[in-house]
């Protein structure tokens, strides 16, 4: 999660990120209550720290039998740096109707730290949550 982070960073001159295991903590706890308090549905929370979500649908097979896809950290990180080509640095916006502040935030020249967790859900779907500090994305600024 780290490395992907800090290759996209790197491509645009941002220092790297560290891994810091108590912002992991955070979010493995995050990602437990969302996947078994909210019904595993993604909602950001109000912190002092950046914080970014992934979901992924659990494989239902034929017989009825569900279980967690297969999906690494590397891959999770790749899907929010995807969010690059919707990301206009001269307007500092996101193309109309697409999303970019997943990758806003990985790119956000102030954030110093990564923590990063994940849980399956009841029905087997997956919830990822990386949490960075100081958090980024503040309306009106840019990330570098």
């Amino acid at each position: 999660m780290t490395q992907v982070h800090n290759r996209i960073r790197a491509r645009l001159g941002i220092p790297p990120l560290r891994w810091s295991n108590r912002l992991a903590a955070i979010a493995r706890n995050r990602a437990m209550d969302l996947a078994m308090n909210n019904n595993c549905t993604m909602r950001h929370t109000m912190s002092e720290l950046g914080e970014n979500l992934f979901w992924a649908s659990p494989v239902k097979w034929s017989d009825g039998r569900r279980e967690p896809q297969k999906i690494t950290a590397p891959q999770v990180a790749e899907a929010w740096a995807a969010e690059a080509s919707d990301y206009d640095y001269s307007t500092n916006s996101c193309t109309t109707g697409a999303m970019c502040g997943h990758y806003t935030q990985m790119i956000w020249k102030d954030s110093k730290e990564l923590g990063c967790g994940m849980a399956i859900c009841p029905d087997k779907a997956q919830i990822w949550v990386c949490v960075y500090y100081p958090p980024g994305n503040y309306v009106g600024l840019r990330p570098y």
